[in-house]
């Protein structure tokens, strides 16, 4: 799988789905559902390797959780755990729906492109992850880690640069329990 750690922008939004939908706000803040969206950009620049043979890659996104969900915990009040963030908690997203979408963004090809190709086969949220609630000690799964997509490029000439992508999410902020080993 190639891991992106290279972005040109990402753009989100993080809003209570009560207010969204009408839906009656929770009585603690930590059972809220939010709403949360990120879309961008995301350099992959991956070459084709043959002019008769199609390159397939999975592609990881990994968007930047922490603005948004920082910006979710200050502006609406949550608790956060005893200690600090990264040493003993982590900051996560629970999802509940989850609609990602990705699509070509930029490609080229130096030579004539009589043979090559670029695409985006198909995406998908990487596998979830699970852990500790660091409040109540409950498991926690299905904790969003970003999308796969699956891209192709055929010709020894053809790059594909960019992946463009919206991952439209509900969930809810949670804390984790830092492990030790």
């Amino acid at each position: 799988m190639l891991e992106v750690s290279t972005y040109s922008g990402q753009n989100w939004l993080i809003s209570p789905v009560a207010a969204a939908v009408n839906e009656p706000v929770p009585a603690r803040i930590q059972d809220q559902r939010f709403l949360l969206a990120l879309s961008g950009v995301a350099i992959v620049d991956l070459k084709g390797t043959s002019p008769e043979q199609w390159r397939h890659e999975i592609v990881a996104l990994r968007p930047d959780l922490t603005g948004p969900l920082l910006h979710a915990v200050e502006r609406h009040a949550i608790p956060r755990p005893a200690g600090a963030l990264g040493s003993t908690y982590w900051l996560g997203f629970q999802v509940e729906q989850w609609a990602p979408f990705a699509a070509l963004s930029a490609m080229f090809n130096e030579g004539p492109s009589v043979n090559s190709g670029f695409a985006v086969n198909v995406w998908r949220p990487i596998p979830f992850a699970s852990g500790t609630d660091a409040h109540t000690n409950a498991p926690l799964t299905k904790l969003f880690a970003g999308i796969q997509v699956d891209v192709a490029v055929r010709d020894s000439d053809a790059i594909l640069h960019r992946i463009s992508y919206n991952m439209t999410l509900v969930g809810r902020v949670v804390f984790g329990h830092v492990v030790i080993s």
